[in-house]
């Protein structure tokens, strides 16, 4: 009896004088682990990134992770006559499930990359918009050591868990970038 008072005790969050930890869900903080193309149905999407993120630091939890490399638009430009596709999988059991978030976006792909990661595409594309119009146009795009906020501010909580986001866009049936991100979703830090 005496065990199960102290164990009681233990468990009770009135007498455990901290915050909860909530492994499920809310607020959160993604944190990047690798950058990579995907090839599907064996060819080679036209556009391309070679990037890599600088290694998350747990003792300094708000500090933004640096990106450094480059992202290929070619031979048309980013804007909202491409359609894009978003995949999240989720990694459980040792494998990934895919299509844990999918998301469709029918002739607004430019406008949608702004609106859901504006970091990113503030980091890359920002000094080559045009007022009112979103179109980037053709080229190379480079940033060196840029500190990006992964933040996507019309998803407010997500679950915590280690994802693959697939991206990808195109024009009618043509393909022209697949890309992913491996990427951990943590809590936000206070």
């Amino acid at each position: 009896m005496a065990f199960r008072l102290v164990a009681l005790a233990l468990l009770s969050s009135t007498s455990i004088h901290s915050k909860p930890i909530n492994t499920l869900a809310g607020p959160y903080k993604i944190v990047v682990e690798r950058f990579y193309t995907c090839q599907p149905d064996d060819r080679v999407p036209s556009w391309s990134w070679y990037m890599r993120a600088s290694h998350f630091n747990p003792m300094k939890p708000k500090e933004l992770q640096r990106v450094t490399g480059n992202f290929t638009i070619k031979p048309g430009p980013l804007d909202n006559s491409l359609w894009g596709k978003a995949n999240m999988g989720v990694r459980s059991n040792n494998q990934w499930k895919e299509n844990a978030f999918v998301g469709i976006f029918k002739n607004s792909a430019c406008r949608h990359l702004k609106e859901n990661i504006p970091g990113f595409f503030n980091a890359f594309f920002q000094s080559t918009e045009t007022k009112g119009v979103c179109s980037v146009k053709p080229g190379t795009y480079e940033i060196n050591d840029v500190p990006i906020d992964w933040t996507f501010p019309k998803i407010p909580i997500m679950p915590y868990a280690h994802y693959r986001f697939n991206v990808s866009f195109g024009k009618d049936d043509i393909l022209l970038g697949c890309f992913v991100v491996e990427n951990r979703v943590i809590p936000k830090p206070e």
